[in-house]
């Protein structure tokens, strides 16, 4: 049995990678994406708003964000996980 290969073997850095983040009701839209924007770009330098979607669920009760960093080390990847995870404003990490 072939052992199962780690992130870090399957990807060629730097990569972009989306993430998305769900946020939790009654966030504000633009109060989640300056949120994510500042904490994206203090995780992975040359992240920018450009680098940010956000949509309504169709009941306006969510949002969810798609980022899309180029990420230079598996390190970057992980720590940005960890750190949306980690946020209050945050429900879900895709």
């Amino acid at each position: 049995m072939k052992p199962t290969p780690k992130l870090a073997d399957l990807l060629e850095f730097p990569v972009l990678i989306p993430v998305k983040a769900v946020s939790h009701k009654g966030v504000a839209e633009e109060v989640f994406r300056l949120e994510l924007i500042d904490l994206t770009a203090k995780l992975v330098p040359g992240f920018s708003v450009e680098l940010i979607s956000i949509r309504a669920s169709s009941s306006g009760n969510y949002y969810a964000a798609t980022l899309s960093p180029t990420f230079h080390n598996i390190d970057q990847f992980y720590a940005l996980d960890a750190a949306l995870k980690e946020h209050p404003m945050v429900r879900m990490v895709i």
